[in-house]
């Protein structure tokens, strides 16, 4: 390996532990002088303490005497190489969970099947850098992140179920437990669960396997939690069976508790990641979608939204209304009142046309001061009534103690006739320029012939 090459691997090795929060001990184990002295130094600057050595008899006599955090120890060293150290290393009880990187710069696939099976965390190429730099974060990183949420725990054994509850408890976690399928769906209905541990043998009318039927059967978005299955039988059939059901991981009983842990820990995380993506993908639909300062629907949705009512109106052959609405002399209003006034104005004719709206009528700001609502299932007449009743709450709103008006355009696709949003919108439009002819704060109606 090249000296530069292997100072920079130094490097980032240091700065990547540099960023552990507690100081701990860190063994390396390897042949080469310049490796031992220039990574002891760095991490002994990063505050935490390095111990090195140049063989791995040296290294088994420190893991005796010193608690080890992480080791990171070459292939190649004098007497027994870096395989056989990890299974010194592991056959330690205190070192079983402990962090091993193997480095090494051979590819050979047998060695590395060997490295596994000895206990090997994680073989890292020694001129990879970047990618040792990562995993050494993953590790730690990893350790540090709380976890926190609520699991729903189905497990008839008290015995089993203090176990898995005391372990769900260390983790910070909230655990409602109960004996029977049919009260921790009761529950579930109720509360909102990160995770579903259940037992796949359960006493009562359901099973584990009937809970996880009808946990996925379900049309909510809870249908999605993940379920963790225990089961005392490690039968390759029914873990098939269970994953065609349904159900994110499977473990056997008695569990080892490390397992349940990880398993635990990575789906919730995994739901946490989703639920996140979720929520920030409605927010971004919400801003393509929606008027920020109104509420309202915007130009884009009434774009994507109005052909299909009119289609639905054609199919099933109903009446249709649209209204047309312009605020009168706005221009006077932010000129004389400033913009700030102007945009109260808006948001407040907004908010009014929400409360205004029924269920399955749409109202769209498309543009500056004009709004357009579309009132499904409504006659001629009643449209007119409506709009009469949206202009009197307009100038009743008086926003900043401005009087405000507006002039709406009416019209309606009666039933029988094939007409699009679009020739819809020219004639409610047109309308409304009529209520401003006719001297504005009114309401005028054209009938689409």
């Amino acid at each position: 390996m090249p000296a530069t090459a292997r100072a920079s691997t130094l490097l980032l090795i240091a700065a990547t532990i540099g960023q552990l929060p507690t100081r701990m001990n860190i063994l390396i184990v390897d042949h080469s002088k310049v490796f031992r002295t220039v990574l002891h130094k760095m991490v002994a600057n990063l505050g935490h303490h390095p111990i090195s050595v140049d063989s791995a008899e040296l290294a088994v006599d420190v893991l005796h005497k010193e608690p080890v955090g992480l080791v990171c120890a070459a292939l190649t060293l004098p007497g027994m190489n870096g395989i056989t150290l990890c299974q010194q290393v592991r056959s330690l009880p205190q070192y079983l969970k402990t962090p091993y990187i193997l480095l090494t710069s051979t590819d050979d696939q047998r060695l590395r099947h060997e490295a596994f099976e000895a206990g090997v965390t994680e073989i890292q190429e020694r001129t990879d850098a970047k990618e040792l730099t990562d995993r050494l974060s993953r590790f730690f990183l990893d350790e540090q992140e709380e976890v926190h949420g609520k699991v729903l725990y189905i497990e008839d054994s008290q015995v089993a179920a203090h176990i898995i509850i005391k372990l769900l408890l260390q983790m910070n976690l909230h655990v409602d437990h109960f004996r029977l399928a049919d009260e921790a769906l009761a529950a579930f209905e109720k509360e909102d669960y990160d995770l579903i541990i259940s037992d796949i043998l359960l006493e009562g009318s359901i099973s584990g396997v009937g809970l996880v039927n009808r946990v996925r059967n379900l049309t909510t978005p809870k249908r999605r939690v993940p379920i963790l299955a225990l089961s005392g039988v490690d039968d390759p059939s029914r873990r098939i069976e269970l994953f065609r059901l349904g159900v994110n991981d499977y473990t056997t009983k008695p569990p080892l508790e490390e397992e349940v842990r990880a398993r635990v820990r990575n789906l919730i995380i995994n739901k946490q990641l989703l639920d996140q993506v979720e929520k920030q993908s409605h927010q971004l639909y919400q801003m393509a979608m929606k008027d920020q300062l109104t509420g309202l629907y915007n130009r884009n949705s009434l774009r994507e939204f109005a052909p299909k009512y009119f289609s639905n109106a054609a199919r099933y052959d109903y009446p249709l209304s649209l209204l047309v609405i312009d605020l009168d002399h706005f221009k006077n209003i932010n000129d004389n009142h400033g913009h700030l006034a102007g945009d109260n104005v808006l948001a407040q004719t907004g908010q009014m046309l929400q409360q205004a709206c029924r269920d399955g009528d749409l109202a769209a700001r498309v543009g500056g001061e004009e709004f357009v609502v579309l009132l499904n299932h409504c006659e001629p007449s009643d449209a007119q009534r409506r709009a009469q009743d949206i202009c009197k709450a307009i100038e009743a709103l008086r926003p900043e103690g401005v009087t405000v008006t507006a002039s709406i355009g009416v019209t309606a696709r009666l039933q029988g006739q094939p007409v699009k949003f679009e020739e819809l919108f020219k004639i409610a439009d047109h309308a409304m320029y009529e209520a401003k002819k006719q001297g504005r704060n009114r309401v005028a109606f054209v009938p689409c012939t």
